[in-house]
């Protein structure tokens, strides 16, 4: 974090803290970089927190494969990443996740999966 004024800091971290919990324990980079501005980093926890509590009624492996077609859709490789990975958690196969590529491929275009090579390394590491 860059930031030096302390209140700004104090505020930034106790957002930190509060979205590390909801998220289950861990912080991306990108968490720590917007906390520089302590407000937009409350308002993506907002978001966060909007669209994944309450009636949740997509299983989580769809929600998650949902979520990794739109970072292709943008071009997001941590997003990619990040909910190709969570899908396999909640119960997704290698299978599933490739075919949910194959799909963004197909609305989206070959470039929009080439940030998803990664993930298949991830994967197979697995």
């Amino acid at each position: 974090m860059k930031q030096t004024d302390l209140k700004q800091i104090q505020q930034a971290q106790a957002v930190m803290e509060e979205l590390r919990e909801i998220r289950g324990g861990t912080l991306l980079p990108f968490h720590r970089q917007l906390a520089n501005d302590p407000q937009l980093l409350g308002a993506f926890q907002s978001l966060f927190l909007n669209c994944n509590r309450g009636d949740n009624l997509i299983p989580a492996k769809y929600r998650e494969l949902m979520i990794m077609i739109l970072g292709c859709s943008r071009g997001v490789e941590t997003t990619i990443r990040v909910h190709g990975n969570k899908a396999v958690q909640e119960g997704a196969t290698i299978q599933e996740v490739g075919e949910a590529l194959r799909l963004a491929m197909m609305i989206f275009g070959a470039s929009a999966v080439i940030p998803a090579a990664l993930l298949f390394e991830e994967l197979e590491e697995k």
